[in-house]
């Protein structure tokens, strides 16, 4: 089993290497990397076609928001309608953001759904995170799963109470939306209310000396599993680094033609 440690840690290197890439290319295989813990967890196939439709939705919406407003010169019309004009360097760069969101996002379903959250908050409280932010994290990721079936269980309910909300008019699907959230937000609000009023009356205190029962310990698959992970994060980000003073002509390497080369077309 991966430390958790180790999972943070490939965390912060998915969200550096997220920065680090333009090419939607390079950001679907960090995507389907960060979504290949996911095929290890026996997720149901509702889970499964749930977040495949969530993934295809956020890819439309933010491709075609910014293939319809690219303002930046050139560009090229890849397909006009009466007065709307999608142009296709706004497309590929919504498709880039898209997947960089989108892969982050599965970064952190992983991290999330394979980590429970004690062992979370032991290795914020080992990597030297005050003990009240380790608390505050790993009980907001123990919460997730629940607001997650709360979500459902409103929905199911306002289905059963009228008719579909995709009939409605685009203004009233968003009040319906934003009214569903109510009951869920009140419900994690009450919530939270108790949890802190059982802490409180434990005598609970961030500062006190804790024991610890099941200790972390890191093995030789977390070691190799890191120093990869922080090798190719360092490679790609010292590669785009040059490649940003080659082209703020700051910095021009001879020796370095067939790495700019590289990371232009790929990166």
């Amino acid at each position: 089993m991966i430390d958790p440690r180790t999972r943070l840690l490939l965390l912060a290197c998915a969200g550096l290497l997220a920065v680090a890439l333009e090419r939607p290319l390079a950001l679907l295989v960090l995507a389907l990397a960060c979504a290949s813990p996911l095929l290890l967890l026996g997720l149901s196939a509702t889970w499964w076609r749930r977040g495949l439709l969530t993934v295809l939705a956020v890819v439309w919406s933010t491709v075609l928001s910014q293939a319809l407003f690219y303002a930046e010169q050139p560009r090229v019309p890849l397909f006009t309608l009466g007065p709307l004009t999608l142009w296709r360097e706004g497309a590929v760069w919504g498709l880039a953001q898209s997947l960089r969101f989108v892969g982050l996002s599965l970064a952190g379903v992983a991290l999330a759904a394979s980590t429970p959250p004690d062992r979370l908050h032991l290795a914020l409280v080992r990597l030297r995170l005050p003990f009240g932010l380790a608390l505050m994290a790993s009980t907001a990721l123990r919460f997730l799963p629940e607001v997650g079936r709360e979500l459902l269980v409103v929905r199911r309910a306002r289905a059963a109470r009228g008719r579909p909300a995709w009939r409605r008019s685009p203004w009233a699907w968003v009040a319906l939306e934003v009214a569903l959230l109510r009951p869920v937000v009140a419900r994690a609000w009450r919530r939270a209310h108790a949890l802190a009023e059982s802490l409180d009356a434990r005598g609970f205190d961030p500062l006190a000396p804790r024991g610890v029962r099941r200790p972390l310990r890191a093995g030789g698959l977390d070691l190799a599993l890191g120093l990869s992970a922080v090798a190719l994060t360092l490679a790609v980000v010292g590669a785009r680094l040059l490649y940003l003073l080659y082209t703020a002509d700051l910095l021009y390497l001879p020796r370095a033609r067939t790495l700019y080369a590289f990371v232009r077309a790929w990166l």
